[in-house]
């Protein structure tokens, strides 16, 4: 209910749009409701014959009466407003009836005719006015709410997205907001369009004999027990298809991006079978939503007949009756009003069903619109747009999740400002993670690292990450071109001069001229059309574009050939000087000439030094070295 609540709270935004449909939908349950009250006239005085007397046989008679019977039903009441009472407008009703006693039939069957017209047609107009009004509506909370949610997962910090897969992610942007957008706000405003034309028609309803309308309600609680427990079994069903979507999705993601290790290691038909399994198991739940559903009409139209049933003995009795004045034309709007309130009463019914099954889908899009993030910038924040003195890890350790094992122990380290750091050690060491709270992608689960003696939770985020650029072990690209991807690395406009500059140091410029469009040239899909060392050289490029004072490749040169490596680990001497670089490497031959070498071992700082001291006092150093330089091959990673 509270995920309902917030839901509207959305809807309410757009409140203009809500307030004008609901004044179209009271018109058109207003008229929905008149159009039927012309049988009474049409069969009780049309189709009785010619009565004995006529007085009214021209439309200004007939005009000039009607006009003269509404003053006298007013002067008989307190005011126009007092017609709804129900005495008053019997006063009304009675001058009416005297009107079309003595009218021609013809006259009034062609007034009765024009009048049906004029009230369908306003009808109809109202009914489109709601449903124009209630289309924005609907458009524009699901734009919201798309747009809500991905703002949230850009908010998040990287530990989020370790626990959360990508599939799941498409599924409730896409498939849950169509679901919540579809169902919960079109079919709210439809169960609320047909709520008041059920008003209406219970007013006229009880106004022309409520006996028979009460004994009608004894009927309805059956039908209701059964919704309810549809709507039950619809809502578990829905649960379990919606995770199956999501396991789909992630499922046909990870493959279809991995599908080169998947035919390397010949795992077709191992795939197959797991993706065959989620399809059985979607299938199954969903037949057995679909055998649930599918009893809805039955139940309502079983449940009709049985009322109409009803309806037709009890109220047929009271016409027959010579001592009853319950007329035939009556009784004929009497059923009209009933099945009238039996059909929007099924739609609610059916609405039910599909608020049930629809409701997981809320419930998965506000748990992620109700998802914190981990990492709370301080109300206090300040701005820092410089690097001036040093970085300094205090005690720092770091856990992915509360009750896993860490990955970083008790780190201590200062990066003076201008200092060359390399980082080495066994894959899993901690490396990668120890940079990524540099920029705080997590938060530390204990201790503190600041910048110029500022605590990094105490600084916006932003301006944070603004003084690092980054050249990630994977090369991320995206599906624009060239231009683009390298001036992501730039918030502002960014000349063709200045991305060209950048990427002539970081060596892409040479084989970007050789492309069909050059700069324009569109990147498929994570830069496919690419070589690995030239997706690369444009991530270098788009790390520098912005001119951080803080530099950090993590493993930048591990994708380039030895000619390409050389060329841009030349330029990255070039890019980097007189400025802090942070380097993550396997191959030591990229980090001899660092100003500190970072030795972690399962966590920890096991040696800190240049390569000469590290070789005198780090055993795990002088073993990578000795495996790296002393065999000759200067290419073997840790």
């Amino acid at each position: 209910m509270k995920n309902l609540l917030n839901l509207y709270k959305i809807v309410l935004r757009h409140y203009v749009y809500l307030l004008i449909g609901l004044v179209f939908m009271f018109g058109y349950a207003l008229f929905s409701g008149i159009s039927i009250t012309a049988i009474i006239p049409l069969i009780d005085y049309v189709f009785k014959g010619k009565p004995e007397m006529i007085q009214y046989q021209t439309w200004p008679e007939f005009y000039s009466a009607i006009q003269q019977g509404i003053r006298n039903a007013l002067d008989k009441s307190d005011g126009i407003l007092s017609l709804i009472k129900t005495d008053n407008f019997n006063i009304l009703l009675a001058e009416l009836k005297k009107i079309f006693v003595y009218t021609d039939p013809i006259l009034l069957l062609i007034i009765i005719c024009v009048f049906m017209v004029v009230i369908i047609i306003l009808k109809n107009f109202f009914f489109y006015g709601n449903r124009l009004m209630f289309i924005n509506l609907q458009g524009k909370t699901a734009k919201e709410i798309r747009d809500r949610i991905f703002k949230k997962y850009l908010e998040q910090s990287l530990a989020f997205f370790s626990f959360h897969k990508v599939g799941d992610a498409l599924v409730r942007i896409g498939s849950d907001v169509e679901n919540v957008n579809k169902m919960l706000i079109l079919v709210s405003m439809k169960v609320l369009r047909n709520l008041l034309t059920i008003i209406v028609y219970i007013r006229i309803a009880l106004f022309i004999n409520a006996r028979l309308f009460f004994m009608m309600l004894i009927l309805i609680p059956p039908l209701l027990l059964t919704v309810s427990f549809l709507g039950k079994k619809l809502k578990k069903y829905s649960e379990r298809i919606r995770e199956q979507f999501s396991s789909l999705f992630s499922t046909i993601g990870e493959v279809l991006n991995g599908i080169l290790v998947v035919k390397a290691f010949a795992k077709e038909e191992y795939e197959e079978r797991k993706f065959f399994n989620i399809t059985r198991l979607a299938f199954k739940y969903w037949r057995k939503q679909s055998i649930y559903d599918s009893l809805n009409i039955p139940l309502s139209e079983i449940s009709s007949v049985i009322i109409g049933v009803v309806i037709l003995w009890i109220g047929g009795r009271q016409v027959l009756d010579p001592s009853n004045s319950f007329s035939f034309g009556s009784f004929s709007a009497f059923l009209f009003a009933i099945f009238s309130i039996m059909h929007p009463l099924k739609l609610i019914t059916q609405s039910y069903s599909d608020f049930k099954k629809t409701q997981v889908s809320l419930n998965r899009i506000f748990d992620i619109l109700n998802q914190e993030s981990e990492l709370i910038e301080s109300p206090n924040a300040i701005s820092k747009k410089e690097f001036n003195n040093k970085i300094k890890i205090e005690n720092l350790s770091f856990a992915y999740a509360k009750r896993q094992e860490g990955v970083l122990h008790n780190i201590n380290l200062t990066i003076n400002k201008g200092e060359k750091i390399a980082f080495v050690g066994r894959s899993g060491s901690g490396k990668t993670s120890l940079v990524h709270l540099l920029m705080r992608f997590y938060d530390p689960s204990e201790g503190k690292i600041t910048i110029d003696d500022i605590d990094i939770r105490e600084i916006k985020i932003k301006d944070l990450r603004k003084l690092f650029g980054i050249v990630p072990q994977e090369s991320i690209l995206f599906n624009d071109t060239v231009y683009n991807n390298i001036s992501y690395g730039n918030n502002g406009k960014v000349s063709l001069e200045q991305v060209k500059i950048v990427a002539k140091i970081a060596h892409a410029h040479e084989f970007i001229e050789t492309l069909p469009d050059g700069y324009n040239t569109m990147l498929s899909e994570r830069g496919t059309n690419l070589s690995g060392g030239q997706k690369q050289r444009l991530c270098i490029a788009r790390a520098i574009l912005n001119n951080p004072p803080i530099l950090i490749f993590d493993e930048a040169t591990s994708s380039l050939d030895s000619e390409s490596e050389a060329k841009v680990q030349e330029a990255i001497n070039d890019a980097t000087k007189n400025r802090t670089v942070l380097i993550i490497a396997h191959r030591l031959s990229t980090v001899l000439s660092s100003d500190k070498i970072v030795v972690l071992e399962q966590g920890r700082i096991v040696g800190i030094g240049t390569n000469e001291e590290l070789l005198k006092t780090c055993p795990s150093y002088k073993a990578l070295y000795s495996l790296q330089f002393h065999n000759g091959n200067n290419s073997i990673k840790w």
